[in-house]
């Protein structure tokens, strides 16, 4: 019983999966119209539409050839990183995957799907994909999991539809959670919860514009529920209710569903008349629309019902037709197996493909990040070596400069003390000049006034006068020498080195020279003429070899 009821369920849950694309037939003259669209396709995103509606219009038929157009659209969607084209080529694919059974690869489009709206902040695409997320975890009879996924999605779209909108145009998207949520609890023996969800669904699904679809799942499926609890008036009321939309909407399909549905609610209390007519009836609904699991199903229970009454021609009629659908199910199931299979492997291909270029260029990154990473090392050290040496450079620069200081200032105080010193030698020379001076004057009065003295005064007064110039001469030019040794050191020694040959005299002379004084102090120091000087001066110049030169002596000898 809970497997004929879920069955019966999957269809409302398939029949809202289905819906967002429309009818997936092949037409021939519509499939050679899109081929030749995507070879005149200019822009990706044309391209990738014509892809999908290729892919849907094969998936019915030529299922590798569908997953084919379906990959392809991907592929291209996800070069053009628009989000909407990537969007519509996963629910393709997931919508192909889900309606040929490949279940796991649907779950696994879908949730990419759902990630990509959640983005987007898009209501309806989370909404949708948190349904189609849920259905493939009830196809896949997980039944907590598909309870969690409906929950959220009716939670979301309460929060995110206004209470006024719910009240007067509910979406669709209620009804197909409260219908599922329903199937889900009746399947964990949950039979009130699973009321409670149908009736709901029942409530907002009779404000919507064509309620027809919708109210007839929800009643089936209320009154398997209501069966299962034993109120089997509420059951067959409900039932012949859901019947009753599926004719005026046209369904023959859920004409079939709702007949075997009375057809066991009549043979569960021993009515078989009237079973029999809703088997008969189901049977040629069946036959009409081409459902093989149906058809399966009605002759399975005529032939039950045949064989039990001993009728042995009808019994081997329906057991005939049981044994030609079991075999063309079989057979189709075992197609869609063998093709599941070999998609499955050639996905599972695909993927160990694609996760090996994904380390490949996960490896290329990390090389690429290592080789930058280098780079940027040697440029660090490169730039830290090349500011080190800066800093020591500026650093040399500063000693070099400091030294350079530090010598001017020892050179400026090594010449203000010379300076200070020839000072010094210069003031002596002329306080020597002065006592010469007043010695001379002394001399000459002395001499002046021993005309009126006797002759041995006089004798006297003379030996003295000339003891006094004596003694002046030898110590003016002992001392001159003495101080002028301490200043200038090395001087006599250059003028040696230029010309060995100066007297004693000349080399005097360039030592007053030196001290930047003029011929009349000189003359005044050494008693001589100026124009002894003069002369001494100009043999001087020719010993020092400048005698054809433009240079001043007194300066060439300050350089010395």
């Amino acid at each position: 019983m809970m497997k004929l009821f879920f069955n019966g369920i999957v269809l409302a849950v398939l029949c809202f999966f289905l819906q967002p694309v429309g009818l997936l037939s092949q037409n021939q003259a519509r499939v050679d119209s899109l081929r030749y669209d995507l070879e005149m396709a200019r822009t990706d995103s044309v391209k990738v539409i014509t892809l999908i509606e290729l892919a849907r219009e094969y998936s019915s038929g030529e299922l590798p050839i569908s997953m084919d157009y379906a990959q392809q659209a991907l592929d291209l969607a996800e070069t053009t990183k628009d989000n909407d084209l990537i969007s519509q080529s996963l629910f393709t694919m997931g919508l192909i995957c889900f309606y040929n059974g490949l279940l796991d690869m649907a779950a696994r489009n879908y949730y990419r799907y759902l990630e990509i709206q959640r983005s987007l902040d898009n209501p309806d695409g989370i909404t949708s994909a948190l349904i189609n997320v849920g259905s493939i975890k009830l196809q896949m009879m997980e039944f907590e999991d598909a309870k969690e996924i409906f929950l959220e999605a009716l939670d979301y779209l309460n929060k995110t539809m206004p209470a006024d909108k719910v009240d007067s145009s509910p979406p669709a998207q209620f009804p197909v959670i409260y219908n599922n949520l329903g199937v889900i609890y009746h399947n964990l023996q949950e039979y009130n919860k699973a009321l409670d969800y149908y009736n709901k669904g029942i409530l907002i699904a009779q404000r919507l514009a064509d309620p027809r679809r919708d109210m007839a799942n929800l009643l089936n499926n209320l009154g398997r529920t209501y069966d299962q609890l034993g109120k089997h008036d509420e059951a067959l009321e409900a039932i012949n209710q859901a019947l009753d939309l599926r004719i005026e909407h046209g369904d023959k399909q859920g004409i079939g569903s709702s007949y075997r549905n009375l057809a066991i609610y009549y043979m569960s209390r021993e009515q078989y008349a009237q079973a029999l007519g809703y088997l008969h009836k189901g049977l040629s609904i069946a036959e009409e629309v081409g459902a093989l699991n149906l058809k399966v199903n009605f002759v399975s229970q005529l032939f039950e019902y045949y064989d039990q009454r001993n009728q042995p021609d009808s019994a081997l009629k329906y057991h005939k037709l049981l044994k030609e659908y079991t075999e063309q199910v079989n057979r189709e199931e075992t197609l869609r197996e063998l093709t599941r299979l070999e998609l499955t492997a050639h996905y599972q291909e695909m993927e160990l493909i694609r996760q090996m270029e994904q380390k490949r260029k996960d490896l290329q990154y990390t090389l690429v990040a290592g080789l930058l990473l280098l780079i940027a090392v040697i440029a660090f050290l490169l730039w830290y070596l090349a500011s080190s040496r800066a800093k020591r450079l500026r650093l040399l620069n500063d000693n070099i400069q400091l030294e350079a200081l530090n010598t001017s200032l020892e050179k400026q105080n090594l010449e203000n003390e010379l300076e200070v010193k020839n000072k010094e030698l210069t003031t002596n020379v002329m306080y020597q000049i002065r006592k010469n001076d007043l010695i001379n004057e002394i001399s000459q009065k002395l001499i002046r006034y021993s005309h009126e003295l006797s002759k041995e005064k006089q004798f006297l007064i003379q030996s003295i006068v000339k003891d006094l110039e004596s003694t002046q001469d030898e110590s003016v030019w002992n001392e001159f020498e003495v101080r002028f040794h301490q200043v200038h050191n090395d001087f006599y020694d250059k003028l040696h080195e230029i010309n060995p040959d100066l007297s004693l005299n000349e080399r005097r002379l360039c030592a007053f020279l030196r001290l930047n004084m003029t011929s009349k102090e000189i003359s005044s120091i050494t008693g001589q003429s100026l124009r002894s000087i003069e002369v001494a001066r100009t043999r001087l110049r020719k010993k020092l070899h400048l005698t054809n030169s433009d240079t001043n002596l007194t300066d060439f000898l300050l350089n010395v």
